[in-house]
């Protein structure tokens, strides 16, 4: 049994003692609940494979499905990936930072519990500015999983957080209500043609509009 802090953060006004005390956590092995510009997050040390564990056991998820990693900045993506298309860095430009998930190959460097069998690395780089400010500041991969059970709607709050998860997570950033419960979208640009894999807050008319047609029938 833990006790789980919460630390309210207004979103227009990020406190860098509040910040302070979330790196702290994160940095002794801590799980947090936190928000992001789609949905509340669980996170944690991507490299920690005990931490890794431990998010997949409070999802009750598949260790097959790797967790999806937010980033700092765009230059991270060269350090964590064996190539990047030209369409990739087309949508890197249009949708980043913001609700767009890619999935590349991944570097060797990067261990299998946050790649899986496939050998891919899905990344992003966050808009909301409770993430930017804790990216800044870590320094570290930072998970990015939706915060809820698995097969359960993602939480769109931190009481929603705290319902799912009780004392089982160290920390809960309040940054407020995220109102669209819509996640991120996920597109695969690890081959030669694109894949979404989820449809989320940015549709594929959207994406089509940035690089042209998707055949999706040329990955089945």
């Amino acid at each position: 049994m833990m006790d789980t802090r919460i630390v309210q953060i207004d979103p227009k006004h990020v406190v860098t003692e509040s910040i302070e005390k979330i790196i702290e956590t994160l940095q002794g092995g801590g799980i947090i609940g936190y928000p992001t510009e789609t949905v509340y997050g669980l996170g944690g040390d991507a490299m920690n494979e005990q931490v890794v564990e431990q998010i997949y056991q409070l999802k009750g998820r598949e260790v097959r499905y790797p967790f999806p990693l937010l980033i700092d900045q765009r230059e991270d993506v060269y350090l964590l990936t064996r190539s990047i298309s030209p369409r990739a860095e087309t949508l890197m430009t249009r949708f980043w930072p913001g609700p767009l998930t890619l999935v590349f190959d991944a570097s060797p460097s990067l261990p299998q519990v946050l790649t899986g069998k496939e050998c891919k690395v899905g990344l992003r780089i966050s808009s909301d500015p409770i993430c930017r400010a804790i990216l800044k500041r870590y320094h570290k991969l930072l998970i990015s999983t939706s915060a809820n059970l698995s097969g359960e709607k993602p939480a769109q709050s931190a009481s929603q957080v705290l319902k799912y998860f009780r004392d089982q997570v160290n920390l809960i950033v309040d940054g407020g209500e995220r109102r669209s419960g819509v996640p991120s979208t996920v597109v695969d640009v690890s081959g030669t043609c694109l894949r979404i894999i989820r449809e989320g807050m940015i549709t594929k008319d959207e994406i089509e509009k940035v690089i042209g047609f998707i055949n999706e029938s040329e990955n089945n």
